[in-house]
């Protein structure tokens, strides 16, 4: 067990805190009492926000989220959140692992939601990685004599992980409704003035379902679009896949490196990648758009090939389904300007939480209800389709759940190494299970395509430049 950090145990001795240390167990249980896992009305976080005027720390639940709207009415102020750089410098300046939700360690103005002081003991970082204290309710009250008491957050959402494909569309179309002046018609692409599906895309979804294609058809349909020809022998050439000698061909790329399968559903997630511009804005701090895509597909085929041979799904679809799991990112960009501002500073603002949470609190929908519409429609393999919409869903086990679970393992595994964005969440052993991988397997794929990032931003690179 870690020390507690000198910077919070001058507080706890100062103000003659009663606290006790928590075992991983009782952690593990409490974070798994009410789901979803990590959300706990019992365990205390703190966001770190500012404005024109300073910045302020704002104490709140694990099971809410922070509604900066609220803030706004309660002290007339805009904040936004700390950036990781910000945040990294005062963890520094306090010796801190991570900030504990205690309103005395830093100086500065503290609000404090008041749902939280409904709970009869509460959990805290110490300030260490990865240790936790308890706090009885009464002992943490007294902390909060000097903040501001009021109410800052509000209740996740309901789930919309079972919705079937036409309440999806339902939800779509009332945020269309609600926050833009577009007409609702039959078909979605319609309703949102996209651009029409690439024919290149056509064209590779044609031959998907051709039991007489090869590799000399899949190479002349890519050939037809000068640009994705280049982008896959761009890909084939890349030091991830280490070919020895030049490849000047589609057809030495498919044949000599890549393959059938990979290259079929590349090209067809590359072709949809195409169709919409990636937004300026994101959350700051989090991975741009193609660096996560590319990380993810590439972590999602590695996981393929690491599952036992009769186990094994499709490692083109799985990596298709990595590619294009954040494509809703895409949409929301260019079909809700204002309101993809404002979710994005939200997301900064609720690290704890999964983000779909706020899109569905601020939108009605989520990205990922309205990109499985989107794709449903464009009649995209009913995989991906479904790996888009349920993989943020560890319950999910019906058809195509092993593409949906390799996506959700991917991406929660990516995000314990460092990369990617959203809480700390630990893949069921029971999924683990289902997709044939234990977790040791699952952390050293990871370790080693991260350990090949220089490689693989190459491709990024190329794809940013494309677009």
């Amino acid at each position: 067990m870690s020390a507690i950090p000198a910077a919070v145990l001058k507080v706890l001795d100062d103000w003659s805190i009663s606290y006790s240390h928590t075992d991983d167990q009782e952690l593990f249980e409490i974070m798994q009492s009410n789901p979803p896992a990590s959300y706990s009305s019992k365990v205390a976080n703190v966001v770190f926000l500012k404005d024109d005027l300073g910045k302020i720390q704002v104490v709140i639940p694990g099971n809410r989220m922070l509604d900066l709207s609220q803030l706004s009415l309660a002290f007339g102020r805009q904040f936004i959140a700390l950036t990781q750089k910000e945040l990294d410098r005062i963890k520094e300046q306090y010796g801190l692992d991570e900030m504990p939700a205690l309103p005395q360690v830093t100086s500065l103005e503290s609000m404090v939601d008041e749902a939280l002081l409904n709970q009869d003991e509460l959990f805290i970082v110490s300030g260490a990685s990865h240790e936790w204290l308890k706090l009885p309710m009464d002992q943490f009250k007294a902390l909060t004599t000097s903040s501001h008491i009021g109410c800052y957050t509000a209740p996740l959402q309901p789930e919309v992980l079972e919705n079937n494909a036409e309440q999806d569309l339902d939800d779509v179309n009332s945020a269309i409704r609600q926050f833009t002046p577009k007409r609702i018609r039959q078909r979605l692409e319609e309703t949102l003035d996209l651009p029409p599906l690439p024919e290149t895309a056509r064209r590779i979804i044609e031959l998907r379902v051709d039991p007489n294609a090869d590799t000399k058809s899949l190479s002349h349909t890519v050939e037809l679009d000068p640009g994705m020809s280049a982008q896959v022998i761009s890909w084939a050439r890349s030091p991830y896949y280490g070919v020895r000698g030049e490849v000047k061909t589609v057809e030495e790329a498919v044949i000599r490196v890549l393959g059938f399968d990979l290259v079929i559903n590349l090209a067809l997630g590359l072709a949809l990648g195409r169709t919409l511009a990636v937004p300026k804005e994101g959350p700051h701090g989090y991975a741009p758009f193609w660096q996560q895509a590319i990380v993810t597909a590439t972590l999602c085929g590695e996981l393929v090939k690491r599952m036992p041979a009769k186990h094994r799904p499709s490692q083109g679809l799985a990596y298709l389904c990595g590619l294009l799991h954040n494509f809703g990112f895409l949409i929301l960009g260019q079909v809700f300007p204002p309101q993809f501002s404002l979710v994005n500073r939200h997301i900064e603002a609720n690290p704890h939480i999964n983000r779909f949470y706020v899109e569905r609190y601020l939108l009605g929908m989520t990205r990922e209800q309205c990109a499985a519409c989107l794709m449903q429609q464009w009649q995209m393999p009913e995989e991906l389709v479904t790996a888009i919409r349920q993989h943020h869903n560890p319950k999910y086990d019906g058809e195509h759940a092993m593409y949906a679970n390799i996506l959700y393992v991917a991406i929660r595994s990516l995000r314990r190494h460092g990369f990617g964005d959203g809480p700390f969440e630990q893949p069921p052993i029971a999924m683990l299970d289902d997709i044939n991988l234990s977790e040791e397997a699952v952390d050293e794929v990871t370790q080693s395509v991260l350990e090949r990032l220089d490689d693989l931003n190459e491709l990024v690179s190329m794809l940013n430049a494309a677009s």
